[in-house]
């Protein structure tokens, strides 16, 4: 889910399986064009394909797409912006279970999916598959992210967020392999219901400091410079409480070292 305000604001989702179905769902008091599109060529290309234009003010718009290849990548974008907010989303709704292993009293210990192998300990998922790369803004899911390392590589910063915190044990971890050199990379609770307990560590330099994050502190905000950003910098956030993520990470940064949480949903 991502809040669509600015010309050029953009939601992705990678989708594994060919013939997924996707969910797109636009809302709120707006007036202004988003696309949704489908990229061409190889991941990363930079060239996208229009599938559906909306442009009705303050339209509710529920549809489904079916992706057409393996390893697709679908994005709403905003391209023409005259007024007011929208939220957006976009869901993988298909990732089919094909295979399950349970121990003799039918717990889950491993399950696949077309989105790859998912594992537990106890009844808690560990693993999922391989790293996941994102170039522009992106809303997690338990599905296609836990367990993994998002690596964020783009150097104007986007929006990460995060699912609503439910105590699954889920860990949701984000590493930063391109500084941010213009604008600010966030990464973001879906709602105000959830926030981050915990701390990160933050250093220009050999001193470094540690911040911890406030009660109710639900953003975390990295400018590149005095609060992080840089390439090398990483988080981790894992689902230990309904509303509570666990936060942890280490944030490279230049200047003189600043805050980046705040509470901002």
């Amino acid at each position: 889910m991502a809040s669509f305000a600015d010309a050029g604001d953009t939601l992705i989702l990678s989708v594994p399986n060919k013939g997924t179905e996707i969910d797109v769902a636009i809302s709120g008091t707006y007036n202004m064009t988003i696309d949704l599109e489908r990229e061409v060529g190889a991941p990363a290309s930079g060239a996208w394909e229009l599938l559906e234009s909306y442009s009705t003010a303050n339209a509710t718009v529920a549809e489904s797409y079916v992706s057409e290849n393996f390893n697709e990548r679908i994005r709403l974008i905003l391209t023409t912006d005259t007024s007011g907010t929208a939220t957006v989303t976009l869901t993988d709704n298909d990732d089919k279970l094909k295979t399950k292993w349970t121990d003799q009293v039918g717990n889950t210990l491993m399950e696949l999916r077309d989105s790859g192998l998912v594992l537990y300990k106890g009844l808690r998922r560990i693993g999922g598959g391989a790293v996941v790369n994102t170039t522009a803004a992106l809303a997690l899911t338990s599905v296609a992210h836990a367990g993994r390392i998002v690596t964020a590589n783009h150097a104007t910063g986007f929006a990460i967020t995060l699912p609503e915190a439910t105590a699954t044990g889920d860990v949701y971890t984000v590493f930063y392999g391109t500084t941010v050199g213009s604008g600010s990379a966030t990464i973001v609770a879906p709602s105000s219901d959830t926030s981050f307990i915990g701390g990160v560590g933050i250093s220009t330099d050999i001193g470094g400091v540690t911040i911890l994050a406030n009660t109710g502190d639900d953003t975390v905000t990295m400018n590149g410079s005095t609060t992080g950003g840089l390439l090398g910098t990483w988080l981790r956030f894992t689902d230990v409480a309904s509303g509570v993520f666990m936060l942890e990470g280490f944030l490279c940064a230049t200047g003189s070292e600043g805050d980046p949480f705040s509470a901002g949903v």
